[in-house]
C-alpha cells in the first residue's frame, strides 16, 4: 500500500507517540509498503531511509499558534498526495484514518481533575482548563478530526479511549475499532542483562538485594507520582519491619519538586531522580517491578515495554494498558491513583520474592505476545478497507454522473482534468 504518515515532531525521545511514529514507519517499511511521513522535523537515525519525507512547517508566535498552524499546512500538503490511505495521530485532522494516541482530550480533563479532592478546587481547575487558549485549540481540533462529514476511521488504541470517543465526540460504533498499542520487545534486549543491573546499580548506590520500583514519565502529576510517593511514605512508616523499596524516577518532569516532597515524607534516600535517561532499557533491566498509578493514559507504551523486560506492573484502571493485563498474573490494577490501601497491599506483594519472580514470568509473557507485528497487521487490514471504500463510492458516483460527497470530491475533480 500507499501509505501518508502525519505527525509533526518525530523523536522517540520525546516520548511514547514519537517512538510509536517511527516504530510504525519502520515496519511498513519492511512489510514492502510505501510511507511517506508528513512532519515538520524527525529524529537523525529514527527512520527508515526508505520513508519519502515531505516537510510541513509551522508558523506562529506561540507554540498553540504553530500546532494549528501545523494542522492547516498539513490539511493542504495531504490534499496533493497520491497515497491510498492517510494516517494521523495527535493534533491534525485531514485522514482517512485517525489513531489517538493522546485519547480524548475531555476524557484526560475529567482524569486529570481527580487529582484534586474537593469540589471547590476541582471546579477552578475546570475553568482553567475551559479559559487556556490551548485546551481551546485542542477541543477546536478535536471537533474537525470527528466531524462525522469527514468519516474517518478512528483506531482507539484501548475500550477506555472507545468509549470516550462516544461519550464526548459522539463518534459511532461502527466507526470505530479497538486496536490495543505495541512494542518491538527486540529493542529492548540487551546483550548481557546481569552485568548491565549490576553496573548500574553500583552508579546510584544500590546493592544488588535492594528492591527497586520503576517510574516513567515526563508529565510527573499526570502519571501519578504524588500518590505513589505518598503510598510508599505510609507503607514505610506504618511498619517498619517491611522490606523498603527503592523508586527509580526517570522523566523530564518537575524534579526539584518531588525532591522536595520525597524529603518531607522521609523518603529522601529511597526515591532516585535519574532525570531522562537516553537509554531507558537499563532502567528496565536494573528494576524489579514497574509502578505507574496514572490519572489518564490510553495505553502506555512503558507499561508494555515493562512487561516485555520481565517486571510486573502496577497501574491503574485509568490506563488502557490495564486491559491487557490479569490483575495478580502479572501485575495489578488499582481503582484509582489514591487508592492507598490498594497500592500498599500491591507493594507488599512486590516485596515476596516468589510472588513477585512468578508474576515477573507471566509479564514477559504477556509483553511479548502482543508483538508490533500483529499489530500492525490489524491496522493494515483496517487500511485496505478504508482504501476499497475510497474507491467503490468514487467509482459509482462517476458512473451515476453524482455528486461525490466529501473529501473526495477533490478527487473526483482531478481525475476529470
Amino acid at each position: 500500500m500507499h501509505l501518508a504518515l502525519n505527525f509533526q515532531r518525530v523523536d522517540p525521545s520525546r516520548g511514547g507517540a514519537e517512538t510509536y511514529v517511527a516504530d510504525l514507519c519502520r515496519s511498513l517499511i519492511e512489510g514492502g509498503h510505501r510511507v511517506d511521513l508528513y512532519a515538520e522535523s524527525w529524529a537523525d537515525d529514527c527512520l527508515p531511509r526508505e520513508v519519502h519525507v515531505v516537510p510541513v512547517a509551522s508558523t506562529g508566535r506561540t507554540r498553540w499558534e504553530r500546532i494549528g498552524s501545523f494542522g492547516e499546512r498539513s490539511e493542504e500538503a495531504l490534499r496533493h498526495g497520491a497515497h491510498e490511505c492517510s494516517v494521523g495521530f495527535i493534533n491534525t485532522w485531514a485522514h482517512d484514518v485517525i489513531i489517538p494516541q493522546g485519547g480524548v482530550h475531555p476524557g484526560s480533563v475529567r482524569a486529570n481533575a481527580q487529582r484534586y479532592a474537593t469540589g471547590l478546587v476541582r471546579g477552578g481547575y475546570y475553568l482553567t482548563k475551559l479559559a487556556h487558549p490551548k485546551y481551546r485549540l485542542y477541543r477546536a481540533i478535536e471537533q474537525r478530526q470527528y466531524d462525522p462529514q469527514r468519516r474517518a476511521r478512528v483506531v482507539a488504541v484501548s475500550k477506555m479511549v472507545q468509549r470516550d470517543l462516544e461519550e464526548f465526540r459522539g463518534v459511532a460504533r461502527e466507526r470505530i475499532s479497538v486496536v490495543p498499542n505495541a512494542i518491538d520487545p527486540g529493542r529492548l534486549d540487551v546483550p548481557q542483562p546481569g552485568a548491565l543491573r549490576c553496573a548500574f546499580r553500583n552508579r546510584l548506590g544500590l546493592e544488588p538485594t535492594d528492591l527497586v520500583g520503576f517510574f516513567v514519565g515526563h508529565n510527573f502529576a499526570l502519571k501519578g507520582l504524588d500518590p505513589l510517593l505518598h503510598g510508599l511514605a505510609a507503607r514505610w512508616w506504618t511498619d517498619r519491619t517491611r522490606r523498603p523499596i527503592h523508586l527509580l524516577v526517570c522523566g523530564n518532569g518537575d524534579a526539584d519538586r518531588y525532591r522536595r516532597l520525597a524529603r518531607r515524607l522521609g523518603l529522601r534516600d529511597m526515591v532516585h531522580f535519574l532525570g531522562f535517561y537516553p537509554d531507558i532499557r537499563e532502567g528496565y533491566w536494573s528494576s524489579d517491578f514497574f509502578v505507574q498509578p496514572t490519572y489518564y493514559d490510553p495505553c502506555s507504551l512503558v507499561v508494555l515495554e515493562a512487561l516485555a523486560c520481565g517486571l510486573p506492573v502496577i497501574t491503574t484502571a485509568q490506563n488502557g494498558a490495564a486491559e491487557l493485563m490479569s490483575p495478580g498474573r502479572q501485575g495489578y490494577v488499582l481503582s484509582a491513583p489514591g487508592a492507598q490501601s490498594e497500592l500498599i497491599a500491591a507493594l507488599d506483594q512486590m516485596a515476596h520474592d516468589p510472588t513477585r519472580l512468578a508474576m515477573s514470568d507471566q509479564a514477559r509473557r504477556l509483553g511479548r505476545r502482543w508483538t508490533f507485528d500483529a499489530h500492525v497487521a490489524r491496522l493494515l487490514e483496517i487500511f485496505q478497507e478504508v482504501a476499497a471504500a475510497k474507491r467503490q463510492p468514487r467509482t459509482s458516483a462517476h458512473k451515476r454522473g453524482a455528486k461525490v460527497p466529501g473529501p473526495h470530491r477533490d478527487q473526483a475533480k482531478r481525475s476529470r482534468r
